[in-house]
């Protein structure tokens, strides 16, 4: 049987919505959500001089957020959506005098406190993802989500000047959450070693009680491992060769056949997905057999070991496999959810800093007053949550679905704010 193009499944599916344009006609934005925009906003620090103050931040807070969502991805293209939607924006945000300059918007942006900023719209998009349920439960074990970090560099955000030196790639470090889909807390960070001194920053930042927290090899650190188990999380950390010893023991552990069967007999997932047409294996084992680990008092509340191992072919149509080991405060008969949040590290790269490039082009972005920077990365990843939200209702992709509300906005928007 032919298989059917994804591009025709969206043509089908936008045939469908234009359908039920008619059934949506009367409804409005969700007024709560511009009110709740508007209340939090005020109390951002506002640093200009009160006198001279044209336009409030919360009334171009809120046109840089409507122009995001719907495709507006540099300062030119947000004032004229400004322009463009200025009727129907005045409805809703208060514009006393008039449509604000390039430059105020550039202005405004540049001197909001990030955290500030942060704190408000997370609060806000937590309300469109209100998901109490966990997201494993074995017996009276219960695990409410997994949060993985990761960090992500703007490649684009750096400039030379003779004036001021260089200005810096803006790197962005963030804790992602896999069951409810939206960046939970950002820090910005220099380079990608400062993520080790960073990490324990995020996690105070987030609540991780019954939560797993994953992350990659940079950032198994004990210091890390030891917060999270104080805190009542669990950690499913990767080793690799920055710790060396450590490394050395799995690798020799699970190369003996005798403990690899067993492994494999008693805590044991095999997954087979598609990967560029071929078949991928993906094979997960853990163990509570860990008395034998050199220096264990040292990763506190350690209780498995195990492996990821993953078989594909590669660009010369070979089959080729290479192999992961972990370690964690969970019990080996977690298999299901150890594996699963294996895999849930990815999420942030493929769920976050995915979208963020290919549909708000985040990696080209020339703005680089340091806080412009900042604060359009976290407006990017609160869109990409009110669009993720809206998604899960549709067919469409993220970026047909702001291509629609580039060309259909007021109708559109209606949509997404009423999800």
């Amino acid at each position: 049987m032919a298989r059917k193009s994804k591009v025709l499944e969206e043509i089908i599916n936008l045939d469908g919505l234009v359908e039920k344009v008619d059934d949506i006609e009367t409804l409005e934005p969700d007024v709560i959500f511009v009110q709740k925009i508007n209340e939090n906003a005020m109390m951002i620090v506002d640093e200009r001089i009160s006198g001279y103050v044209l336009h409030s931040v919360e009334s171009i807070l809120l046109l840089v957020i409507f122009a995001i969502i719907a495709k507006s991805n540099t300062f030119t293209e947000i004032y004229i959506f400004g322009c463009i939607h200025f009727e129907w924006l005045s409805k809703y945000i208060k514009f006393e005098n008039g449509m604000p300059s390039l430059s105020t918007i550039k202005r405004v942006i540049s001197f909001i406190n990030p955290k500030e900023l942060e704190t408000i719209l997370i609060e806000l998009v937590k309300a469109f993802n209100d998901n109490n349920k966990p997201i494993y439960k074995l017996g009276l074990f219960e695990i409410e989500d997994i949060k993985t970090a990761d960090g992500k560099t703007a490649n684009a955000s750096s400039r030379k000047t003779t004036k001021n030196g260089e200005v810096a790639k803006m790197n962005a470090m963030s804790v992602y959450s896999v069951k409810n889909k939206i960046c939970e807390a950002t820090e910005f960070i220099e380079d990608k070693t400062n993520e080790i001194s960073t990490l324990p920053k995020l996690l105070e930042r987030i609540n991780i009680k019954n939560n797993i927290i994953v992350f990659d090899a940079l950032n198994t650190q004990k210091e890390t491992i030891e917060y999270i188990f104080n805190h009542d999380g669990y950690y499913v950390a990767p080793i690799k060769g920055n710790h060396k010893i450590l490394y050395e023991e799995l690798n020799d552990y699970f190369d003996d056949l005798e403990f690899y069967d067993k492994v494999i007999k008693e805590n044991y997932v095999k997954t087979i997905e598609k990967r560029n047409g071929e078949a991928e294996i993906r094979e997960y084992g853990f163990t509570n057999d860990t008395d034998w680990i050199y220096n264990k008092s040292e990763w506190i509340g350690l209780k498995s070991v195990g492996f990821a191992k993953r078989t594909y072919k590669n660009s010369q149509n070979k089959t080729v496999s290479d192999i992961r080991f972990y370690i964690s405060n969970l019990s080996a008969e977690h298999i299901d959810i150890i594996s699963y949040s294996i895999r849930g590290e990815w999420a942030i790269e493929n769920n976050l800093h995915y979208f963020l490039d290919t549909v708000f082009n985040e990696d080209s972005s020339t703005a680089f007053v340091q806080n412009t920077q900042k604060n359009l990365n976290i407006i990017r990843k609160f869109a990409l949550a009110l669009l993720k939200n809206y998604k899960e209702k549709t067919k469409l992709s993220m970026n047909s679905i702001r291509f629609l509300l580039n060309t259909n906005f007021e109708k559109e928007i209606t949509k997404i704010l009423s999800v």
